[in-house]
């Protein structure tokens, strides 16, 4: 299957998906904020991303920009709970720097399995709508 490197500062949060994911038989690396996360896709990159949008240092904005930068070919799936800053759907700039797919959470099961099934076979994985 695929690795996958899920990045969420609420442990609880980070932890679930990863859960889920390595049951499905995925190889699931973890990182609690951004510039862990960027430390472990330049020792080695995964197949797959999945990058919460709101964290403390470094955000997931700043990753979705500097993944984009460095690892141009990386599939990014970007989530948030908290997902207007202003009046502005972070969802939507994070779809717009490149993320092939996005989730508002609380998501169901099926919708992020659907996601990372849709984005791992080389399709673009709409996930929920942002508005």
């Amino acid at each position: 299957m695929a690795s996958i490197l899920v990045i969420d500062d609420e442990d609880g949060v980070r932890r679930a998906i990863g859960k889920i994911l390595v049951r499905e038989g995925h190889e699931v690396i973890e990182a609690q904020d951004g510039k862990v996360a960027l430390g472990l896709v330049q020792s080695q990159p995964p197949d797959l991303v999945i990058c919460d949008l709101f964290m403390p240092e470094m955000d997931g904005v700043e990753v979705l920009r500097e993944l984009r930068r460095d690892y141009p070919e990386l599939k990014v799936v970007a989530i948030s709970g908290g997902a207007y800053e202003g009046k502005v759907q972070l969802l939507d700039v994070a779809k717009g720097l490149g993320a092939v797919a996005v989730l508002k959470k609380p998501f169901e099961l099926a919708q992020l399995l659907s996601v990372v099934q849709g984005v791992l076979e080389g399709g673009e994985a709409g996930g929920q709508p942002t508005n």
